[in-house]
């Protein structure tokens, strides 16, 4: 017996050694290395921040000095930095540190932690997002990504976005998210009762959203092209696991897993998802796994793939004839661990998906 759990170990260190690792220099994997690199700042320059004035001095605008950010403590943002037209920026959260937002209002302006507007070439890891809990009243994400190109998102803990955790929309491309964790670990705030709006919802836990409507097809078309690898949609994620239109979306080694899921992927307009290798181990998965966003609706076309998944079946559905279905492999190669080892390396909070990296304090 002995000799035989000696084997299995030998086995799976030899898999995990040949995986894509989220360490590898420069995000080497996934769109966000497709056609060129993803620097960020190339580690050059490096500045330490404690306040949100520091972050928001060390990103100003119309900026392109590479400059290598290390967050420290935990850093209190009262409203969303937004950083426009910025490049070459890297974020290293230290261990311990965090930015966080916990003022749950109506006033959208002071929501929200970070948005990156028409920004180039960024390196996010190692980051933690705290939010105020989820809220259905046209909030700020925890993170925002509006017309940006090369960006690398690896190894940040997403929590309690009040409107979303981390969505990406208005033609922003060649994007990796790496070893990533979501989930809401404070109950939905309820909408007011005063609050007409029947779209609305009491339970907003809706966590990545991939283009924001079906009208933007001039800005989307051909882009948010994305690789999620290795991430974890964890506890208290209702929905949204990602919700994507237009894009291209690689769906690679991750996790589902969250208990109150509704729908884990949205499957929107003109989407075109290959989803591999993954475990969703979330109750009901074979029926939860994914949906379709009004399917009926005249042209929405959409393209799903599933293949080697651990709790849903295998099959390609699609409607539309005038794009083919996506294969990844035909844009960049990568290697895929069985998806029955998901949850031992995705789902282990010491050193799987989240903010477990060891970042160490750069001297200055």
């Amino acid at each position: 017996m002995k000799q035989i759990i000696k084997s299995l170990l030998v086995a799976i260190v030899a898999i995990v050694a040949s995986l894509p690792t989220s360490a590898q220099e420069y995000g080497q994997f996934g769109f966000a290395a497709l056609g060129g690199k993803t620097t960020g700042s190339g580690n050059a320059n490096p500045v330490i921040v404690t306040t949100y004035e520091d972050l928001k001095r060390a990103l100003k605008k119309n900026d392109s000095i590479p400059t290598t950010i290390y967050l420290k403590g935990e850093i209190n943002i009262p409203r969303a930095i937004k950083v426009s037209k910025v490049a070459n920026k890297t974020i290293y959260g230290l261990p311990g540190s965090a930015l966080v937002n916990n003022k749950h209002t109506i006033v959208s302006d002071s929501t929200g932690i970070l948005t990156l507007d028409g920004c180039y070439n960024f390196i996010i890891r190692n980051v933690t997002f705290k939010g105020p809990g989820a809220f259905d009243r046209d909030a700020k994400d925890n993170l925002n990504v509006l017309r940006t190109t090369r960006l690398w998102v690896d190894h940040c803990d997403f929590q309690d976005g009040q409107d979303g955790n981390f969505d990406c929309a208005k033609g922003s491309d060649f994007i990796t998210v790496s070893w990533c964790r979501f989930r809401y670990l404070i109950a939905p705030w309820p909408v007011e009762k005063d609050d007409t709006n029947e779209d609305h919802t009491d339970d907003h836990r809706f966590s990545n959203l991939w283009g924001s409507s079906d009208k933007d097809s001039i800005t989307d078309e051909g882009h948010l092209n994305t690789t999620f690898y290795a991430c974890w949609w964890d506890e208290g994620c209702r929905n949204r696991m990602p919700f994507a239109r237009y894009g291209r979306i690689h769906i690679l080694n991750c996790l589902y897993s969250s208990e109150v899921a509704s729908t884990c992927l949205n499957v929107r307009f003109r989407s075109n998802f290959y989803v591999e290798n993954c475990a969703f181990t979330t109750k009901n998965a074979k029926k939860k796994a994914w949906k379709a966003i009004d399917p009926t609706k005249e042209n929405n076309t959409f393209h799903l793939t599933i293949t080697g998944c651990a709790g849903t079946p295998d099959g390609q559905w699609g409607q539309g004839e005038d794009y083919p279905f996506f294969y990844p492999n035909e844009y960049y190669q990568y290697k895929a661990m069985p998806a029955t080892m998901v949850p031992f390396t995705v789902g282990d909070n010491e050193t799987g998906a989240g903010a477990t990296l060891e970042i160490g304090e750069p001297k200055l």
